[in-house]
């Protein structure tokens, strides 16, 4: 890897400990040898896509079952008392559950080896550390808890470049580090203990039981990889494992402990941006640059706020000049249409449940006073005097279930003051979007989703005044409630997800929804309204305040990641391994699910501690993991439908778990919460 920073700090100690040591043992995978992939298991999905390049759809979901194998084949050794198995009692297990795979069983070894091969490379800290030892006469030992044999982790080394290296390999030994078994097998070999300096990246395995054992330790996290247990396993992952792991291994590292997964959070964030972003939104703009080229439209709009960072990266990817079609920024909100298109049901003397519904929408609980401010109801004295008559205190908190039902009785009584506002707000909105131009031509609107009731309420505004738009709108996904207003939106599609698919298979983006909506967001405050200035209607934004901060904190960091990976790939570079022909729909699809269903510590708590605002006028923020907070307490019972992120509030709440027992309560009843979930995020679950 040509973008690598030495950890000099982490040399000089290691250097600085030679002095009284006759024997160094280095740990391998993530140690001396790293990959090029995210995390282990995405050797198979590269495996996979090779046996399916060469076979076909038989070897469909071959990387979920070699990983299933393997974990099967452990089971039955610790059945046995055995510590360690060895590849061959993985390829038993693998024609076990697949009899059609015995006649591939060489095969399947061999371009697994194969992909260890090409994926393995040597890591220059441990390259220099083996040097140093050389110079001094030190001699050398490579330990290993793994299933492949001493003669395959030997030739990986060679490759590697390390001269003859010399390997004991717990499938061999039958012994083990992570008991360590194996370190009376490295003394026996080399001699006194205390002589011995050994060097590995697992703090269990390569530090405490090394300690016990008499040995002295050094860790090394220079190198270290992420474990991702949840989502599912396919080559469509392979593009952000490869795009991530580079990045990650390309900071340069702040001190002798770094660690490349566990990163400041506008590291993580940074990070994402130029792998996770660079999928999503990468394949995103290039798909809407493809439909929009197919149905011939001549002007795109990036609806606000949500379509700040896919409009730098339709920039970024060039595909303003390349697709020859227009494209601008369309300061837009649910609360600046949707009020406006609520009056078209309406007449002065009678509002109509549809009215009434977007009037009174709230989001979990929230005061009356602020419902009726983001209407521009407050100012209505008739109204507000009835409401506080009834329910004694505009601060007084309702839900669609307590209270909602009495409010829109209030409102209809005063059906006569409130029209005049809804008509004003349909004026204004109306003079804006023809000031645009959405009024004319074919024209495509992006914007994240998921019900498509901003399109609704663009398109009858307009007809409302006479026009026949003729609207296209590009979504990041649409829910099945996008159903019902197909007959009034028009044409509507999702990138990663459509309506007519199931909710329930869709967890993987739903757990993301929140994610999306925030990193593809500007740090401006949302449209409340419009005003006349310079003979031009002019969007009123809220202030942004701590979304602003927010957003230069954390957002920042990986928007600008983003745009620059953009950038580079659609410029016809490859990085990391990665092209621009890589920024597929499928390869987004799974980033999304990985990221969502099966996040590092580091990324749970940098992305989860974004403030998310799931309410219509923006106006409440939250952290997307409440459970992050210690002012939280993790009870028996954690509702998960009602987290922003579900599976890191799940994930949050096992960490903070009081007690071995309160955390197998937690995890029988998120298993039982998610039964729709894949067998493998679930797995998570223990």
């Amino acid at each position: 890897m040509k973008d690598w920073y030495l950890n000099q700090k982490w040399l000089s100690k290691f250097e600085n400990r030679l002095s009284g040591v006759d024997y160094v043992s280095f740990d391998v995978f993530d140690t001396a040898l790293t990959r090029v992939l995210d995390a282990p298991v995405d050797v198979f999905a590269l495996v996979e896509q090779r046996l399916t390049d060469r076979y076909g759809v038989i070897f469909t979901g071959y990387a979920e079952a070699r990983e299933r194998a393997e974990r099967v084949a452990r089971e039955k050794a610790a059945c046995r008392g055995q510590r360690e198995i060895s590849f061959e009692e993985i390829f038993d297990e693998i024609e076990v559950s697949n009899r059609d795979f015995k006649a591939y069983r060489h095969e399947l070894s061999n371009i697994e080896i194969e992909v260890e091969h090409e994926c393995c490379f040597a890591v220059p800290e441990i390259k220099a550390a083996v040097s140093l030892c050389q110079a001094k006469g030190i001699p050398v030992l490579f330990v290993s808890d793994m299933y492949l044999s001493a003669a395959v982790i030997q030739s990986l080394l060679e490759k590697a470049e390390y001269d003859s290296p010399e390997v004991l390999v717990s499938c061999e030994t039958g012994c083990a580090k992570w008991d360590g078994s194996q370190w009376g097998i490295v003394i026996e070999k080399l001699g006194p203990a205390s002589r011995i300096l050994h060097i590995g990246d697992n703090a269990g395995s390569d530090g405490e039981t090394a300690d016990k054992a008499g040995l002295q330790t050094l860790l090394f996290k220079r190198a270290r990889s992420n474990h991702r247990m949840g989502g599912r396993l396919t080559p469509h992952v392979l593009p952000f494992s490869r795009l991530l792991r580079g990045e990650m291994l390309a900071r340069q590292p702040s001190g002798e402990d770094y660690d490349p997964t566990d990163l400041s959070l506008s590291q993580v964030m940074a990070t994402l941006g130029a792998s996770w972003g660079t999928l999503v939104a990468g394949s995103y703009v290039r798909w809407v640059a493809e439909r929009a080229q197919t149905l011939g439209l001549s002007h795109i709009y990036f609806c606000a706020r949500d379509g700040w960072l896919p409009q730098r990266a339709w920039y970024a990817a060039g595909l303003d000049k390349t697709t020859g079609i227009a494209s601008s920024y369309l300061h837009v909100s649910r609360r600046s249409l949707n009020f406006a298109a609520a009056s078209l049901s309406c007449n002065r003397d009678y509002l109509s449940e549809r009215a009434l519904d977007t009037l009174c929408s709230v989001f979990r609980k929230e005061r009356l006073r602020d419902v009726l401010a983001r209407a521009d109801l407050l100012t209505v004295q008739p109204l507000v005097d009835e409401i506080v008559a009834h329910f004694g205190s505009l601060d007084r908190l309702i839900g669609w279930g307590d209270g909602v039902a009495e409010l829109k009785d209030c409102m209809q009584k005063h059906a006569r003051s409130v029209y005049p506002v809804l008509q004003a707000k349909l004026l204004n909105i109306v003079s804006y979007l023809c000031q645009e131009g959405l009024h004319k031509g074919r024209i495509g609107l992006v914007d994240v989703g998921w019900h498509g009731n901003m399109q609704v309420s663009i398109r009858n505004a307009l007809e409302s005044a006479g026009y026949e738009p003729m609207i296209y709108g590009f979504y990041a996904g649409l829910w099945p409630g996008a159903q019902r207003n197909r007959n009034r939106a028009g044409w509507m599609e999702g990138a990663f997800w459509n309506d007519y698919q199931s909710f329930d298979e869709g967890y993987g983006l739903y757990n993301n929804v929140a994610i999306i909506e925030n990193m593809f967001s500007a740090a401006e405050g949302t449209t409340l309204s419009y005003e006349q200035h310079d003979n031009r209607m002019a969007p009123v934004l809220a202030k942004s305040g701590f979304s602003g901060q927010q957003h230069e904190a954390l957002l920042e960091p990986f928007q600008d990641g983003t745009v620059k990976m953009v950038e580079e790939l659609f410029s016809g570079k490859a990085c990391h391994g990665v092209t621009v022909d890589a920024l597929t729909l499928d390869s987004a699809v799974a980033a999304i699910n990985r990221l969502g269903l099966s996040p590092n510590a580091s990324e749970v708590t940098a992305i989860g501690s974004i403030r998310h605002s799931g309410d219509p006028s923006h106006a409440t923020l939250t952290p997307i993991i409440r459970e992050l907070s210690e002012d939280t307490s993790i009870g028996d019972h954690l509702h998960l439908a009602d987290s922003d992120w579900i599976m890191g509030s799940a994930l949050t709440a096992l960490r903070r778990a009081a007690s071995p027992e309160h955390r197998a309560h937690l995890a029988a009843d998120f298993r039982r919460q998610l039964a729709h979930y894949d067998s493998r995020t679930l797995g998570q679950f223990k």
